[in-house]
């Protein structure tokens, strides 16, 4: 998140000045606030996958195939990490979106691989990061990790990657 919010707007608008940094700001704002709901709600509903043993936002123990011990503080690192998670994902889609208005119209100028939209790149890459860096730290290859924790995993990861379209979605009136 800090890279995008550090490198990305000096880039477009061509300066590092003091009006760059306060754009950034206010939009970071904006996505915070528009995103806080969904990222308490996904926090704290996927709280019974931390309690099953399937996944966590929190950091995973190396032992896959053990059950994650779940106790009020895991309850709390988990919730901690997941907002923390979703609102860094909103804020990166945010940034994207900032970019992709801040870029010349010209559709020539933007790499066909940015059509979709930066928003949602912004929170895919999130995700993707999220979900290898998660997956990388049982210390083991995906394929001998229990299919539970995978798939937990991933779908941690997609809550994320739904979350600068959700922010998108709530700051145009959808709640």
């Amino acid at each position: 998140m800090a890279i995008a919010v550090l490198v990305a707007p000096p880039i477009v608008l061509g300066e590092a000045t003091t009006r760059t940094y306060a754009i950034t700001a206010a939009i970071l704002i904006l996505a915070v606030g528009s995103a806080f709901p969904y990222a308490a709600i996904v926090a704290l509903g996927t709280l019974p996958l931390s309690y099953a043993g399937i996944a966590s936002f929190a950091a995973p123990r190396p032992e896959s195939d053990e059950p994650h011990p779940f106790s009020a503080a895991a309850a709390l690192r988990h919730a901690a990490a997941g907002l923390a998670y979703v609102l860094a994902s909103a804020a990166v889609g945010a940034v994207g979106m900032g970019v992709q208005i801040g870029l010349p119209s010209d559709p020539g100028g933007t790499p066909a691989v940015f059509g979709p939209s930066f928003l949602h790149l912004g929170g895919a890459l999130v995700a993707v990061i999220f979900v290898s860096l998660q997956l990388w730290r049982y210390e083991t290859s995906p394929g001998e990790l229990a299919a539970r924790t995978v798939l937990g995993t991933v779908a941690l990861g997609a809550l994320l990657a739904l979350s600068p379209a959700v922010a998108f979605w709530a700051f145009n009136g959808g709640l």
